[in-house]
């Protein structure tokens, strides 16, 4: 779970709060269903997942739309991230498949470092 109660989160707009946990949610699907890696365990990226449901729940009609990547999450139901990449725009794909290799790249960077054995998936 992130807490979103800390600076600079607890001064975040709820579209701003939205916004934040669908990029994350995103970037982790597409290392998952795209790049075939992670950077985080099932079990946060289900923490995640449940977090963005329940603030979706206290949100606003209004603050939902308004949220960057609403037009991927209007149904989104947390049981899986798979097609929530195919939803979104080119522009969105690419810049979020950056993202994505980015903070994978850097995450196994720290493991390697650290002398971490990890498994893929």
């Amino acid at each position: 779970m992130i807490d979103l109660d800390v600076m600079p989160c607890k001064y975040w707009s709820m579209t701003t709060k939205l916004s934040y946990l669908q990029r994350r949610i995103l970037v982790y699907s597409i290392q998952y269903y795209k790049l075939s890696d992670t950077s985080i365990s099932d079990k946060e990226y289900d923490s995640i997942s449940r977090q963005l449901l329940q603030l979706t729940k206290t949100a606003t009609a209004k603050e939902k739309r308004a949220s960057q990547y609403w037009y991927v999450f209007n149904d989104f139901d947390g049981n899986t991230g798979f097609d929530l990449y195919d939803r979104l725009t080119k522009t969105d794909q690419e810049y979020l498949l950056q993202i994505a290799m980015f903070v994978l790249t850097k995450y196994q960077e720290g493991a390697s470092k650290s002398g971490i054995k990890r498994s893929k998936r």
